[in-house]
């Protein structure tokens, strides 16, 4: 079977990186082999290019002293590998104004920067949020970069008038590369300039006109729209060729982050779930036909498209490892994350509690309010019914709503999803990200909470290495009926079975429900009440 070589680049609101992967042709060949990964903090755009080709460098040099046996005697490196195809993921809702030049205009304005709350309500009050989400699946909020180009006309009039051109993170790695402005539709639909088609229709090649002429732009400032299965360009002759890729090698801005991991992890088809946990975590389902979308937004959710263009669901929490940090602050002082999670794992099942138990201890995992399901900014953790409990069967709660929270959203995005077609049917929750899937204590929890099965990806680069697989995939070089997926575990983390779903579990989302929706101010006073919202 051979082996086809694809570079994967992630550029992360933290961290970037470049990953190098092999795949087979199909999935019935095989899985996805991770060679080698190089990893460096997420630079501001000046030193965006330089730092993507230092990584690929050294990505590249791992491959191929990994290709010889250092053991033998006289071994030398391998060939140097020669990608067939790269891929450009990034984080969403970040950009950067280009010169005439195509050089970037200072920092990155980014998605977290709440800088742009006054201009987001004022485009929500002037053309309507139902219509704003009726038109772009978004909610207008501080992060859309909508928001952030009127910001910058209001803000920072020096830059906003230097203003040639409007890249996105993505959008920028693959204009040094190709010389050509081009963005993934993923990417697009996070910015509240580019406007959803209707039902079975094809996806716009452009923002829309109407929404940049708000904040006094046009279509041709911001980058090209490439749909399901485009390729952006070809890498260029220059300095990527000297970081060691070949000129002409096809390059593809595989999309929005969520997006690239979900469908490298084999979410695809409608009614299969991608649950992506770091600090934060995200559900997308992807569904058979649009929903009612002023239902969606009233849940709090985004009205999205995977990179194949079908319609999915997108939800968000703010609280995972934020939750999981807030804990060992709060609650479990002077213990390490590693040690409380072990001993939660270790609890016998008669010392865990259950969830379903009218008076086993809730935790509403909240730290900085709910998006969805019932949006509330104010909801804040509660630790409800605690008795008298130990630490680790409280920790064992805490995952127990971590768990609970994220059933809460994959529910309603199912129940949204069958209102559009009753035969939609729930197939799986795949995890994967972040040290959270590798975590025996809180996966056991996802699993048991159900309603569907738990499959675990078993990569450590998620997203750079579906960026590199769905390079390959549009390159032409996969097959197109079944290319392959990024590899599984056989169970638990700890080499345990990953168990059904309780027989209770619904009856335990109920109470959790209950809990959240009668919940209304935190029941301690010893702790803080942060600011901000997601």
């Amino acid at each position: 079977m051979s082996r086809l070589l694809g570079l994967g680049i992630d550029v992360g609101t933290t961290n970037t990186k470049v990953a190098l992967v092999a795949a087979p042709e199909s999935a019935a060949d095989g899985t996805v082999e991770l060679l080698a990964v190089a990893a460096a903090p997420t630079p501001e755009p000046a030193a965006l290019d330089r730092v993507l080709r230092e990584l690929t460098v050294r990505a590249l040099a791992t491959a191929r002293r990994s290709e010889g046996d250092p053991r033998a005697p006289g071994a030398r490196p391998g060939p140097a590998p020669v990608p067939l195809a790269v891929g450009v993921a990034s984080m969403a809702e970040t950009g950067v104004p280009l010169d005439a030049g195509g050089h970037p205009l200072g920092p990155w304005l980014r998605w977290d920067g709440q800088r742009a709350a006054a201009e987001a309500a004022a485009l929500a009050d002037r053309l309507g949020v139902t219509a704003l989400f009726e038109a772009t699946g978004v909610r207008p909020s501080a992060k859309v970069p909508l928001a952030t180009l009127a910001w910058l006309a209001a803000h920072d009039p020096g830059r906003r008038a230097a203003l040639a051109r409007w890249a996105g993170v993505a959008d920028l790695a693959a204009l040094r590369l190709t010389g050509e402005l081009v963005t993934d539709h993923t990417l697009a639909g996070r910015s509240m300039a580019y406007r959803l088609p209707p039902a079975g229709a094809a996806l716009p090649t452009a923002f829309d006109a109407d929404l940049l002429a708000e904040v006094g732009l046009r279509p041709e400032h911001l980058p090209r729209v490439a749909g399901p299965g485009a390729v952006a360009g070809t890498v260029r002759p220059g300095s990527w060729v000297a970081a060691g890729l070949r000129a002409g090698t096809p390059v593809v801005v595989a999309g929005h982050d969520h997006a690239v991991g979900a469908w490298a992890a084999g979410v695809r088809a409608p009614g299969t779930t991608a649950d992506s946990i770091g600090t934060a975590e995200a559900v997308c389902t992807v569904l058979s036909a649009d929903p009612v979308r002023a239902d969606v937004a009233r849940a709090g959710m985004s009205l999205v498209r995977t990179v194949a263009g079908r319609p999915a669901l997108l939800a968000g929490s703010s609280s995972a490892g934020a939750m999981v940090r807030w804990w060992l602050e709060h609650e479990a002082a002077g213990s390490a994350a590693d040690d409380l999670f072990a001993a939660v794992a270790a609890l016998p099942p008669a010392d865990r509690p259950d969830p379903a138990d009218p008076a086993a201890p809730v935790v509403l995992p909240y730290v900085s309010g709910r998006q969805t399901p019932d949006p509330d900014p104010t909801a804040r953790v509660r630790v409800l019914d605690r008795g008298d409990r130990g630490p680790v069967a409280l920790a064992a709660a805490m995952v127990d709503g971590l768990a609970l929270q994220a059933r809460w959203m994959l529910d309603m995005q199912l129940r949204l999803g069958a209102a559009a077609d009753p035969e939609l049917r729930p197939e799986r929750l795949v995890v994967l990200g972040g040290p959270a899937s590798r975590n025996t204590a809180w996966m056991r929890a996802k699993a048991e909470a159900g309603p569907v099965p738990v499959r675990l990806v078993d990569c450590a680069e998620p997203v750079a290495a579906g960026a590199a697989l769905l390079a390959l995939h549009r390159a032409g070089l996969l097959d197109p009926d079944d290319p392959p997926v990024l590899p599984a575990l056989g169970g638990l983390p700890d080499g345990h079975p990953l168990p059904a779903p309780r027989p209770d579990a619904d009856a335990a989302l109920a109470r959790f429900v209950r809990a959240a929706r009668a919940a209304a101010v935190p029941d301690d006073t010893r702790y803080p009440t942060p600011g901000g919202h997601p």
